[in-house]
Formats: structure tokens, sequence, C-alpha cells
């Protein structure tokens, strides 16, 4: 930026910071804007041992493919550099970066965080072309990740079982991975205090979070609770929020439902989840979400659907709600259930901010250590975040 700083995504931004901590040399190999950081959509690395090597900008898959030369020319630099690798989830060109790491014979540590298989099978984004070209390219992601872990003898981190499975290997390891540090807990008993309910949502809004089924869930809701919902997240397809509004409109709900826009992870949105009293997260797809940890870091209780790693980041009726995905009757249910059951709400809330615990970003960052330290002899080496 024109401060001379380097802004990061809030989420990936702590881990990078975590892992200068503990290296003497972060070389960060990242896709580059160049000028003022865009509003409240990243927040400045701190960390002074943090050195940028750029990558060609992309915005979307497609663009990335037309950028080989500058990609290869990246990777190649960091692998040079660095004497061990930290890759965080999907890569242009990853069989390319693979390929360095063999030939500089560097450690590698992939870090898997989402499904994007089951993400593009989940629910229509673009048309049906863009749809099919973009399954194949995660196919092909997929199958060139796992031939370049086989070359380089690398380990995988892996949000949940489900992709535990898909990357099963020697050396792969499952996790609940979170950004969140043991110094940020918020501890309270209850929430649904309030003649209000403050119904919450986290995350982008775009088709595989499942909104619609939100919306037509709160609508269903006993008239005898009044309620409102805040959806917070940033707005990436216009079709799909226009599609949301449609139904606001067509239910008579635009009084009772508040947008927000992308809140940036740490205090702003932490802020945000103390004054809620229930998040829900009507997902189609995902991972083990951040926001399940985040939520039930801040005594908030959480109802989730049953998909994806969510199954291995809460278990049902012990500190969260499960219920099947696409099912607006039985989300609703667990709304109701989640105001009117005051044991059942402080037991989720106790239980959560305890599991929560054992989540966090101090215990993601020694997992990482352990597996890029696999054979004893790293002291003090560079880490490149991907």
């Amino acid at each position: 930026s024109s401060d001379g700083k380097i802004y990061m995504q809030s989420a990936s931004g702590r881990v990078a910071e975590a892992l200068a901590e503990q290296f003497e040399k972060v070389y960060l190999c990242a896709r580059v804007v160049h000028g003022a950081p865009p509003g409240p959509f990243d927040s400045p690395l701190d960390a002074a041992n943090i050195e940028l090597i750029e990558q060609p900008y992309w915005n979307t898959t497609a663009e990335s493919l037309l950028h080989f030369g500058g990609f290869t020319r990246a990777y190649f630099r960091t692998c040079a550099r660095a004497d061990v690798l930290f890759v965080r989830g999907l890569c242009p060109y990853i069989a390319v970066l693979y390929l360095c790491a063999w030939i500089f014979q560097r450690p590698i540590c992939h870090w898997i965080v989402g499904d994007s298989v089951a993400l593009l099978r989940s629910a229509a984004r673009k048309d049906r072309a863009a749809d099919f070209l973009a399954l194949l390219f995660a196919r092909l992601d997929r199958w060139f990740t796992r031939i370049g872990r086989w070359l380089t003898g690398g380990a995988f981190v892996c949000n949940g079982h489900a992709l535990t499975r898909a990357y099963a290997s020697p050396r792969t390891t499952e996790i609940v991975s979170s950004t969140i540090r043991n110094s940020e807990f918020f501890s309270r008993i209850d929430t649904c205090q309030h003649s209000v309910i403050h119904i919450l949502f986290v995350g982008f809004v775009r088709p595989e979070k499942g909104i619609e089924y939100l919306l037509h869930a709160v609508s269903q809701l006993d008239s005898c609770i009044a309620w409102r919902l805040e959806i917070v997240g940033r707005r990436e397809y216009p079709d799909y929020f226009k599609k949301l509004r449609e139904i606001v409109a067509a239910r008579d709900l635009s009084r009772q439902i508040c947008w927000t826009d992308y809140v940036p992870n740490g205090a702003p949105l932490f802020n945000i989840m103390r004054s809620a009293d229930i998040l829900v997260l009507p997902t189609l797809s995902e991972g083990t979400p951040h926001v399940l940890v985040e939520a039930r870091a801040n005594g908030l209780p959480c109802i989730s659907t049953w998909v994806g790693g969510v199954p291995d980041t809460v278990t049902h009726g012990y500190d969260a709600l499960l219920v099947p995905s696409k099912d607006s009757r039985r989300l609703a249910q667990a709304i109701e259930q989640m105001i009117s059951d005051g044991e059942l709400r402080r037991k989720l809330i106790c239980n959560g901010l305890a599991k929560a615990r054992t989540q966090t970003l101090d215990q993601f960052i020694t997992t990482v250590l352990k597996e890029l330290d696999s054979d004893g002899s790293l002291q003090n080496a560079p880490v490149p975040q991907d």
C-alpha cells in the first residue's frame, strides 16, 4: 500500500503473523494489489520479518491460467529462498509449486481448507458450462496435489473427516482449524434474554451458503417470537443476492432483516457475535468453518447444517444443534428450540466454549510446526505462506 505496509485478508494474515512469531523469516508468496487497501477487507501485517514474493494478480481461476510464466517464477523464487513450505488451500498451477519443492528438496505442509469439488456440486453458481469447467479444474487440482505430496513426501493437514478421506496419505492429519487466540475468548452464561431475539449469519453471501433456506426458516417462526436477522458478509454474486432480496420482499421480512457488509476478523466481528443471541449457518458445503469456532468462543450458541466437516467441528446436542441441509422447516424448529429451551441453550454455550479452546490458532500452528519439522531438523528456518 501507499503507507509501505502489507495488507492481507484478516484470517490468513493471522496465520502468517503466527508463523512469523516462530521463524526468523517468512516469505509470503501471494497475488498483490498495489495501492490503498480495499476498504475493510484487509488488515495490515505488523510482523517485520515478513517479505513479499509477488504472484501475478488474478480475479478468477480462468484468469490465473493466463499467467503460467509468472506463477512459475514466483514459486521458483519462493522455493529457492525458503527452507520449508506452508501452502494454504487451492493454488494456481499447484503441480508447478510441488515440482519446485521437489527440485529444491523442501519439506512441504499443505493446509486443505475446503472441499472445492463438493462445494461446486452443492449449488449452481454461474452457467452450466462454467460450472462444469470449474468442477473439472477442482478435480485436476486435487489429483495434482495428491501426486505432488507423493513426489515430495509432504504432509496434508485437512479440515474435517471428509477432506481427510479425500486426501488420504501416510502423512495426512485431520484438524479443526481457526484463527482465534486464547486471549480473545468471551465467556457468558446465557443469551436470548431480550424481547427481540438477534439471529446472526456470518459468511460470504453466495449460493453454497444456503441463505435462502434461512430466510424461509425465519419466516416460519412462531408468531409469538420477536426476532431480527443480521446477515454479515461480502456479497459476491449479484444474481444470488437479487434472489435473496426477492425472497425477503415476497415474505414481507424487510423490517426484520439487516444486511451488513464484510466485517474483518477480530474485535469488529467478535463484538457483533457478543451482541447476538444465536448464530445460524445454513450452509450446503463446508470444510470446518472458522465461524463456528469463533462464535462458540464468544459465548454464542450455534445452529448449523449436517454437511462436510461441520460434524467434525461441533457435536449435535452437545455444543451445537445440527439439522439437514436445505430443510427450512427443521431449521425453524431448531431456532425455536434454541429460544425456548434455556437449559439446552446454556449447556450448548458452556460446552461450546470449552470445545472451542481446543480449536484455536495456537493449536493449529502447533500442528503445522510438527509437520514441517517431521525429522526434527528444523531450526529457525524461513517459512513461506502461500
